[in-house]
């Protein structure tokens, strides 16, 4: 059972409220060759059955929530996606990825 709101997650993405959570997370993107509207398309599009699993990162006491999902960035191109995302509130929602990257 995942940990965040999947709903609050797809609003925070449908307002790019998008942290990348450190520079592997931005490399990996970047290589994608996805823009920000890509990845918060991608968020966008997460149902309940491409939910995997938990994952805590102990280190930083954070649990993520892991998705694993077909995405199409660009017409003929489906690309198959591993996503490990958490949600922020600092005041307003934020999705933080801690993964995004080819699964």
């Amino acid at each position: 059972m995942a940990c965040y709101d999947l709903q609050a997650v797809i609003s925070a993405a449908k307002d790019q409220k998008i942290i990348y959570g450190g520079r592997k997370v931005s490399r990996d993107i970047a290589n994608l060759e996805y823009t920000l509207n890509e990845v918060a398309r991608c968020i966008q599009q997460l149902t309940p059955e491409n939910f995997d699993k938990v994952w805590s990162d102990t280190a930083e006491s954070i649990k993520f929530d892991v998705y694993k999902i077909e995405f199409s960035p660009k017409e003929h191109v489906v690309d198959s996606i591993y996503i490990k995302l958490c949600l922020l509130d600092n005041g307003e929602l934020f999705v933080k990825l801690g993964s995004f990257h080819l699964e």
